[in-house]
């Protein structure tokens, strides 16, 4: 799958399934499997540092609302993250890697949201982690790089990876403020930028079409707001109701 086969602006949104819908615990394996079942176009997930210098799947910095373990992410060894067992399922917190070799197997693009703490050579490290493993198990051409700092995102861009950068709004905002955000992202080659639905406007769609960017929504779950999402100019719909979303989708065409 192409940088335009994900972003075709000329069809129907893609779903993108959120830490892997709400089946399943989020960002879990079973997730993931469970998202590849559904005929969705994307996975989404968030990834995270260990103590011992390797990625790992899960939203929080730490362990204590989604693991039965407590403390930070960062606190812990891969091995002993594999070790803790997830709230829901009889699984570990899941490898990086472990997925992305998963993933190579099925026919889904990947949304990968960076969420360590920014940091002296954190991003360097993320930025080789990451690379190294789309590489080794051919997932670069399916793969986006998301992150709300967008100095996460550079390195990506410049190896040629997508990138997204993920934004919320601060305060009232303007459009102005918001066409400089467009301008520095531009800027920085950064492909495509994740928004709020709830503070995203049809004038501010037009406003990232003229900079030359794609855009998308996150996280709409409403059989109502996804009907009306489906029909606006977006590139992707981010949701924890992919099934929702594909069925509404298939309905429309």
């Amino acid at each position: 799958m192409t940088k335009e086969d994900m972003v075709n602006p000329s069809t129907q949104p893609q779903i993108v399934a959120h830490r892997g819908g709400c089946v399943y615990p989020e960002n879990s394996m079973a997730a993931f499997r469970h998202a590849c079942t559904l005929g969705v176009e994307q996975l989404e997930f968030d990834i995270h540092l260990t103590r011992d210098g390797e990625l790992v799947i899960i939203h929080d910095a730490d362990l204590d609302q989604t693991t039965q373990a407590c403390g930070p992410v960062s606190a812990l060894t891969l091995a002993e993250l594999k070790a803790v067992r997830l709230r829901g399922v009889d699984e570990g917190v899941p490898a990086f890697d472990d997925v992305m070799a998963f993933l190579a197997t099925q026919p889904i693009g990947v949304r990968i949201e960076v969420k360590c703490a920014p940091g002296p050579g954190v991003y360097e490290e993320v930025h080789a982690l990451v690379s190294r493993t789309l590489a080794r198990h051919r997932m670069r051409e399916r793969a986006t790089v998301m992150a709300f700092d967008v100095a996460a995102l550079p390195p990506f861009s410049r190896d040629g990876v997508n990138t997204s950068r993920s934004w919320m709004r601060q305060g009232a905002g303007t459009i102005q403020q918001f066409d400089e955000m467009l301008r520095e992202t531009a800027a920085l080659g950064v492909d495509d930028v994740g928004l709020p639905f709830g503070h995203t406007s049809a004038a501010m769609l037009e406003r990232v079409a003229a900079h030359g960017l794609t855009a998308g929504v996150w996280t709409v779950n409403d059989a109502a707001r996804l009907d009306y999402w489906l029909g606006m100019p977006v590139a992707y719909i981010i949701t924890d109701q992919p099934e929702l979303g594909r069925d509404l989708r298939s309905a429309m065409r």
